[in-house]
């Protein structure tokens, strides 16, 4: 008896850390029969108020001090549910606790919100059980959860999903519908399905002026873009060549004195990024590390050299922009005037004249 209950308990366990499972645990039965016994209390439209709070404190892992929980709520095991303060969870949200999911402090949760902490084999041969007994008091099909967190000041807009193994970081947004397939971080706010990042909230770096000083940080930085971000739409040799054109300190030297350079620092004071904006309105340089991609820099570095541009008179920037490039300049605002074949150092590479006029 004690070596079966021992058994029962560690294949919880297993559960809990992550492993497929097609056993359900009499502690987890339980768990489960007493969740629906609670739920049919807590979403009777005749519960007060009062009796909703006892049950929620009774039926899950926990719930802090101003945190509400709306109408028709759904869930599992209840117990695996932790809740911070000031949080509230709109009507018709469904909480499959599997596994743990855990939400943060002073957290908006929109109507018919959904988490997933189960997931199952992509491959069905996986997932379905071969030779399943029915009286073997096993699931005919194989189950893993993994824990979901949302931490404190987060927003979920109404309808979203999340999934299993997500975490949500501090103070972001996630826009209404979306379903959430991979963890966001913190600060930003995402949308969509898969949900992606489209703008961040608290910058993670700081614009500074370039000067010599930093020419080999900008030798670096514009050496490993181009070859491991641009490699995407040119060849090996071409990207290789491209490199080669920052390899000169002396040509840098001379780009410094004639642009305005502007350079992007993370919090430790590595450049992860650097554009520059001549007197006439050319728009010569903007690389963003590869590791900083899709994080708002680029964003960021081209709003500061459009402010310095209007501040010298110019009326319209025009850019000499990659195939990389393009769509990101396309978004904001600029025009292909022409498609060209330029120079790098000794082959031609295809690249677009883009301008875009201030009004």
């Amino acid at each position: 008896m004690v070596n079966e209950l021992n058994k029962e308990i560690s294949n919880y366990q297993r559960f809990l850390s992550g492993e497929y499972c097609n056993y359900l645990d009499t502690e987890v039965l339980a768990m489960i029969n007493r969740t629906k016994d609670y739920l049919c209390v807590l979403n009777d439209i005749k519960t007060v108020e009062y009796e909703r709070k006892e049950i929620l404190s009774k039926m899950l892992g926990s719930i802090g001090n101003h945190s509400s929980v709306g109408q028709n709520f759904t869930c599992q095991c209840g117990k695996h549910i932790f809740i911070g303060e000031q949080t509230i969870i709109n009507n018709n949200c469904t909480m499959m606790d599997e596994n743990l999911i855990h939400i943060g402090n002073r957290v908006l949760i929109a109507p018919n919100v959904q988490f997933y902490t189960a997931t199952h084999p992509i491959n069905f041969e996986e997932r379905f059980v071969r030779n399943w007994e029915e009286d073997s008091r096993k699931l005919f099909f194989r189950t893993k959860a993994l824990p979901i967190t949302v931490e404190d000041n987060v927003w979920i807009g109404g309808g979203s999903i999340i999934l299993a193994g997500i975490t949500i970081g501090k103070g972001s947004v996630i826009g209404a519908g979306s379903v959430v397939t991979k963890s966001i971080p913190a600060d930003c706010v995402a949308v969509g399905n898969p949900c992606k990042v489209i703008k961040w909230l608290n910058p993670q770096y700081r614009l500074l002026p370039l000067e010599e000083k930093d020419i080999p940080e900008m030798q670096e930085l514009f050496r490993s873009t181009v070859l491991h971000v641009n490699i995407r739409h040119y060849t090996k040799e071409e990207v290789e060549d491209w490199a080669s054109c920052g390899d000169s300190v002396e040509h840098l030297k001379e780009l410094l004195s004639h642009n305005h350079f502007i350079g992007a620092f993370d919090k430790a004071n590595h450049m992860v990024g650097f554009s520059s904006m001549n007197k006439d309105g050319y728009l010569h340089s903007m690389f963003v590390h590869k590791d900083w991609q899709g994080k708002g820099v680029a964003t960021q570095l081209l709003s500061e050299v459009e402010r310095i541009a209007k501040q010298l008179g110019v009326v319209e920037i025009t850019s000499e922009v990659s195939l990389t490039a393009r769509p990101f300049f396309e978004k904001k605002g600029y025009e292909i005037v022409k498609i060209q074949k330029y120079r790098a150092n000794k082959l031609e590479l295809t690249n677009f004249i883009m301008r875009r006029k201030f009004l």
